[in-house]
């Protein structure tokens, strides 16, 4: 494995064991499985980022309701 791939792999937040599949995976130049593990992933973050802007655009309301 490639020291680019496994950076990537823990940036996106993959668990071990997916990691450990995705290897496999592309070892074996199964490509569109690889394809579909890196969009399911992308789901969970964007998911996660959803989840994490609700906070902020609570606050960004009750600023715009102050008036201030």
């Amino acid at each position: 494995m490639d020291e680019a791939t496994q950076q990537m792999l823990n940036a996106t937040g993959f668990a071990p064991e997916q990691q450990e599949r995705y290897l496999a995976l592309e070892r074996q130049g199964r490509r569109e499985e690889c394809v579909r593990m890196l969009r399911r992933q992308r789901c969970v973050l964007v998911d996660a980022l959803h989840e994490a802007q609700r906070p902020i655009d609570v606050i960004d309301w009750e600023i715009h309701r102050l008036g201030v």
